[in-house]
């Protein structure tokens, strides 16, 4: 990639990485049920180590995107702790980004100004050094060519990608993203999972990733959190030990990828057929 112009990207600290930390995160004992609802979790205990990939996969009814927004601290446990470095999650802490099932842009934005609407909410750069690093994060998501268009004129991946970039800007420590790719069409969504690698590796967030997809829970993660019938809460974990960086046509042919499949299919189908 091209190094951004003099004009466009003034230099100075203003304009520096925040070279924030990758988090930790730690659930202990956690017990939760929505209002009026069933238990979902019970003495739920889960971790993640800084710069840890981590993917929770499972299917439906399972309570994947209800752990997501414990650890956001959009949803609060009814005992138990849920904490990023040490600290109760809550949604305005600088370390989290999130990324949703739908890209949700404000349409009267164009992509960079969708961009840049996290660091003004962040409020830590001056408008200038906001927008060159809105524009940064563009390119590292190839869309500095679309800077200037409207969330209309982008197709589905391209939005998803402002959305990541958007999230991604305020260099937070623990990335959460709930099944971001799962509209896309089935190229978009492998090229978008190998832009996350990407990016991943040039960050060093923590990420924990939320889907239904073996193959991309397999590609992505380092380790994987089956869960099981509520309010069991974890059913297995498997350690991902492929090597990386990691290109999927390379290495969804890799042997150990398959043996991971195979075991990941015939655990799932256990799960499943638990909750039938």
């Amino acid at each position: 990639m091209s190094a951004l112009p003099a004009s466009s990207a003034p230099p100075g600290p203003s304009n520096a990485p925040i070279q924030r930390a990758a988090a930790s995160l730690a659930l202990a004992d956690v017990d939760f049920r929505h209002p009026g609802g069933r238990a979902v979790f019970r003495g739920l205990h889960l971790a993640a180590a800084p710069g840890e990939f981590l993917v929770l996969l499972g299917p439906s009814g399972c309570g994947k995107s209800t752990l997501l927004n414990l650890l956001a601290g959009f949803l609060a446990p009814d005992s138990g702790s849920v904490a990023v470095n040490g600290h109760a999650a809550r949604p305005e802490m600088p370390e989290l980004g999130y990324v949703f099932q739908q890209p949700q842009l404000f349409p009267w934005l164009s992509a960079l100004d969708n961009v840049q609407f996290g660091l003004k909410t962040a409020g830590r750069l001056a408008p200038a050094a906001q927008r060159a690093k809105a524009l940064d994060f563009l390119r590292l998501v190839g869309l500095e060519d679309a800077a200037a268009l409207w969330p209309h004129q982008l197709s589905g991946g391209m939005r998803q990608r402002v959305a990541l970039a958007r999230a991604l800007a305020p260099e937070p420590a623990l990335l959460l993203a709930d099944e971001p790719f799962a509209a896309l069409d089935a190229i978009s969504r492998r090229r978008m999972n190998e832009e996350l690698l990407r990016l991943w590796a040039a960050l060093g967030q923590t990420v924990v990733f939320v889907t239904h997809d073996i193959e991309e829970a397999i590609f992505l993660a380092d380790r994987i959190v089956v869960l099981g019938r509520a309010p069991a809460g974890i059913a297995a974990e498997f350690r991902v030990d492929l090597p990386r960086p990691r290109q999927l046509l390379e290495t969804s042919r890799h042997p150990r990828f398959l043996a991971l499949r195979d075991q990941l299919l015939e655990c799932i189908a256990h799960v499943t057929e638990s909750l039938a």
